[in-house]
């Protein structure tokens, strides 16, 4: 299956026009909330409560400009593909009263899981602002899509992966996005995950430039958060919080290169962990565990056998 065989008669910019058309094939109905679930594939976006309360406040004063879009399930009831926010919003109000147990959506019939899936991910491209690790996460999460589009259409085997997910991208949503764009976006996400909670929010709000996560992805925990206890102090433009940053950053020797690169996957793997990690996983990281003291006695052990050498009068003073 192509990406055009997906995006055809399901673009996100098809079913959310106003068009005669899509209003025949896509029909609007109020659905009570409780027939509607959400899709799983939405844990990847921010469902922040002061941001929902935000919107059902917006939606209170000027009622629902955008209508959500759900797909009809075989065994009855509904699934959301677009609006998880807004449904969110909704259910906020109907504490209020009954007014707000039902939301106006559009309903797509005879939608496929795995076009629910290339649906949900897109649809945020087009109707809503991501932070950049939202973003990553919703091209990443086409790269399943990718591997059955490729075992469909023998074409795409020589595409890069970023460039297949673009063409997604553009055929959903009639946006242009490039290849390189998306993988450098999905790689600043990667160095995100690695940092600390308070600049991981700090960077989805978009207070940190591209360099300054460079750097503090290049630091230690202790590093980071100096910086950012640093950074709490006084109220800092972008340009300025780079500044500091790399001030911060710069004097510290760094690590070897591959310890470096093996301390941001863990980062990551610890900022993104498993609901149920397998025995894999644990079996991995007893081996990591293993090697990381046996690197540590190595590590005390030569500089216990040299220290002495390297620092005669750090050895006078202890004498």
């Amino acid at each position: 299956m192509s990406a055009a065989d997906v995006a055809e008669g399901f673009s996100i910019s098809g079913l959310l026009d106003a068009g005669s058309q899509t209003a025949s094939r896509f029909p609007v109905r109020e659905i009570p909330l409780s027939d509607i679930q959400g899709h799983p594939g939405n844990v990847a976006y921010s469902m922040d409560e002061e941001g929902i309360a935000r919107l059902a406040e917006s939606i209170r004063h000027d009622g629902l400009t955008d209508l959500p879009l759900v797909r009809r399930l075989q065994g009855g009831g509904f699934q959301m593909i677009s609006g998880h926010r807004r449904m969110a919003a909704f259910r906020l109000l109907s504490q209020q009263g009954p007014s707000y147990s039902k939301i106006p959506c559009r309903i797509a019939s005879d939608v496929s899981d795995e076009q629910a899936v290339v649906l949900l991910h897109t649809a945020n491209f087009f109707t809503r602002s991501l932070t950049v690790t939202e973003r990553a996460a919703a091209t990443k999460a086409l790269g399943i899509q990718v591997e059955q589009m490729r075992a469909a259409d023998p074409s795409l085997a020589g595409m890069r992966t970023e460039d297949v997910k673009a063409r997604i991208v553009e055929e959903m949503t009639g946006r242009k996005v490039s290849g390189k764009t998306i993988k450098r976006e999905e790689a600043l996400a990667d160095e995100v995950a690695g940092l600390i909670p308070e600049w991981r929010d700090a960077a989805d709000s978009g207070g940190l430039s591209v360099k300054a996560v460079d750097a503090l992805a290049g630091s230690d925990e202790a590093t980071q958060r100096s910086a950012f206890e640093k950074w709490l102090e006084s109220p800092r433009s972008k340009a300025a919080t780079t500044e500091l940053v790399a001030s911060m950053t710069a004097s510290k020797p760094a690590a070897d290169k591959r310890l470096a690169s093996a301390e941001k996957a863990l980062r990551r793997f610890v900022a993104n962990l498993p609901k149920t990690p397998t025995a894999a996983d644990s079996e991995a990281i007893s081996r990591i565990a293993e090697l990381a003291r046996q690197a540590g006695d190595a590590v005390s052990g030569f500089t216990d056998a040299h220290g002495a050498r390297q620092n005669p009068s750090y050895t006078n003073r202890s004498e």
